[in-house]
């Protein structure tokens, strides 16, 4: 995972548009890295669609114009941030997925109805995209503690260590969150308190707080979103279960989840 590239966020026009872009420009900023504002286009497929209409081409022209009038507003409010526009061109996942290669972070918005149908493109992404994936939700307040999911594996310590990062550019609390499915299980715990222990230890001025719970992880997560201003999962399958932690995570919590891919490490 590159941490010298730049923050993606990806637009789709949508009226959560503008609270992703005031995200993803937040982060840049703490980043000090550049900014990419990208949106996709999909062009048209053949002189006639399947309905028998003919197929109007995207405008792009228009696009770019409104990208670059998004990139002018953003610069002239952060004259110290570089910012760039990009167009893309093919289907949606794809093509961000493929253009987060260079990417330390890419933003995407989702919406707050809570259906997993409304996700689809989101979640999609957070498990294809070649680096880390904030998936932001509703304008709230983002002051609350880092959350990290961690359990007993390997890649726990890397998603806490983004976590970690995190709560230092934001300067708020980390939370190390483990739940513990069985209750004989101690191998979970003792990586969170490992963990934490680790953190505070690199980080002396961070305020790090270990919760040990038992139950579902999900459940746990969604919970612990509440209160908190970003909550970050790893998207590895919980012992061959169909569905991801991430993915379930981003769908209910109540603040912008960071997703992190196991073989980005």
């Amino acid at each position: 995972m590159r941490t010298d590239g730049p923050v993606v966020v990806a637009l789709d026009g949508s009226d959560r548009s503008a609270q992703t872009l005031r995200w993803g420009v937040d982060a840049a900023v703490k980043r000090r890295a550049r900014l990419v504002v990208a949106h996709v286009v999909a062009p048209a497929v053949g002189p006639w669609t399947w309905a028998g209409a003919p197929a109007v081409p995207p405008d792009t022209d228009a696009v770019s114009d409104d990208l670059r009038a998004v990139c002018h507003s953003v610069a002239q409010a952060h004259p110290d941030l570089e910012v760039a526009a990009v167009l893309l061109q093919g289907s949606t996942v794809p093509a961000l997925a493929e253009y987060s290669r260079d990417a330390q972070l890419l933003v995407a918005g989702t919406r707050s109805d809570q259906t997993a149908a409304s996700l689809t493109i989101s979640t999609a992404l957070s498990w294809r995209a070649r680096c880390p994936v904030a998936l932001v939700r509703d304008e709230r307040s983002t002051d609350g503690a880092v959350v990290v999911g961690v359990d007993a594996s390997p890649d726990s310590w890397f998603a806490a260590g983004l976590a970690a990062r995190e709560a230092v550019r934001r300067c708020v609390p980390l939370h190390v969150l483990h739940a513990r499915r069985n209750g004989h299980d101690t191998q979970g715990r003792e990586t969170a308190l490992d963990v934490a222990a680790d953190l505070a230890e690199t980080y002396p001025g961070l305020d790090v707080r270990t919760i040990l719970t038992d139950g579902d992880p999900v459940r746990a997560l969604v919970e612990a979103s509440r209160t908190a201003g970003l909550v970050v999962v790893g998207s590895r399958r919980l012992r061959g279960r169909r569905h991801l932690v991430g993915r379930r995570v981003a769908r209910l919590a109540s603040c912008p989840v960071l997703v992190v891919r196991d073989d980005i490490a």
